[in-house]
């Protein structure tokens, strides 16, 4: 079984080039477009651009993370294999504020479950402030893992930059009960600054 949580406005996720809502696939509202269907079509049209990566880990493939920009004034982060697939998670906000006036907006997908131990694959994308330094991930035993970030701005909107990462849970974490609760965003001194639940192993 395969989950994906949108932890901003939207969750899709986009299979066999239609998009499926709800219904156990994905845990996520469409609450705040006033055209759902107009911003469902927009986003088979729109170019979607890799903008950073989630490493090959524990047997699974290497995947990329993906910034898509609609005509209906959305941006949408995706986490696939490649560009042209039509396999995807992720999320749309509008795209004169992204992040919903936060330091960071994060999505996870999981396959398997529904325990911990029984998830055989769990990996996060996110868009960050500019000025957030790091991100770590807060697990379920107390644990911190942090969370490789690109350097540079990836991603530009309505005037302001944002930074992308994408992670892919560890096979013996998982394996271990050990799955993520939180996303911090810190700044450079190391103090949070933003924190978003997963809904993930108690979060």
């Amino acid at each position: 079984m395969r989950r994906d949580t949108r932890l901003a406005v939207v969750a899709l996720v986009v299979l066999a080039s239609a998009v499926i809502l709800a219904g156990g696939i994905v845990a996520g509202r469409m609450a705040g477009f006033d055209d759902p269907d107009e911003l469902t079509s927009a986003i088979g049209e729109g170019v979607v651009v890799r903008v950073a990566d989630i490493e090959a880990s524990g047997g699974q493939s290497g995947r990329g993370v993906f910034v898509e920009s609609t005509s209906t004034g959305h941006l949408c982060l995706w986490d696939a294999p490649s560009a042209s697939s039509a396999q995807r998670g992720g999320g749309c906000n509008p795209v004169d504020d992204p992040l919903g006036g936060r330091a960071l907006s994060a999505s996870l997908s999981y396959e398997g479950g529904p325990g911990i131990g029984n998830v055989t694959d769990a990996r996060l994308i996110g868009l960050v402030s500019d000025d957030v330094a790091s991100v770590e991930l807060l697990m379920s035993d107390g644990t911190r893992r942090s969370v490789p970030m690109r350097r540079n701005a990836a991603v530009a909107s309505a005037g302001k930059s944002f930074r992308v990462f994408g992670y892919r849970v560890r096979a013996t974490d998982l394996r271990h009960g050990i799955g993520p609760t939180a996303v911090l965003a810190l700044d450079a001194r190391g103090s949070e600054v933003g924190r978003q639940a997963t809904g993930f192993a108690g979060g």
